[in-house]
């Protein structure tokens, strides 16, 4: 079993573990995502955005919150660029999380997953996945390189 840290926002934790981003993940993806570390001993970084739908905008002693503005976007694009790997569930996204999904899609380290048929994120990236089983060699991969890279800057 690996060691796992989970970071959400406002937080932020560089490591050198190997790390990723989830971007509303559902339960099946959550649980298909502990079962794929599971097949790993390394240290993992979990980037999670998720943040709670309000209904309406709720008021908190003399302030109003507005349901907007409990969303970090500049967290959500930069955690884009810091993970390893980023898996975003377009179908389980809020349209406001939506309207960053090709920018998100167009980077190189982006899985994603939907099951709207006929998307034009199929022109964006290829890396449309059903189920997360298909990151186990990429991940083996990356972790393959990442130990070559540390035994080649101890000598």
């Amino acid at each position: 079993m690996s060691d796992l840290t989970i970071v959400t926002p406002p937080d932020t934790l560089l490591t050198n573990d190997l790390s990723f981003l989830l971007i509303y993940p559902s339960r099946e993806v959550k649980d298909d995502f502990q079962h794929l570390i599971m097949k790993f001993t390394e240290s993992f970084t979990v980037y999670i955005y998720e943040i709670p739908e309000l209904e309406e905008n709720v008021e908190i002693g003399d302030a109003t919150v507005n349901k907007k503005d409990l969303h970090e976007p500049d967290w959500l694009l930069n955690h884009c660029h810091i993970a390893d790997f980023v898996i975003m569930d377009i179908d389980n996204s809020p349209s406001l999380i939506r309207t960053m999904a090709s920018y998100i899609i167009a980077n190189t380290n982006t899985f994603w997953l939907t099951n709207g048929p006929d998307l034009f994120y199929n022109k964006l990236s290829n890396k449309r996945i059903y189920q997360l089983d298909y990151l186990v060699d990429i991940i083996g991969a990356k972790l393959a390189e990442s130990i070559l890279q540390q035994k080649a800057t101890e000598k």
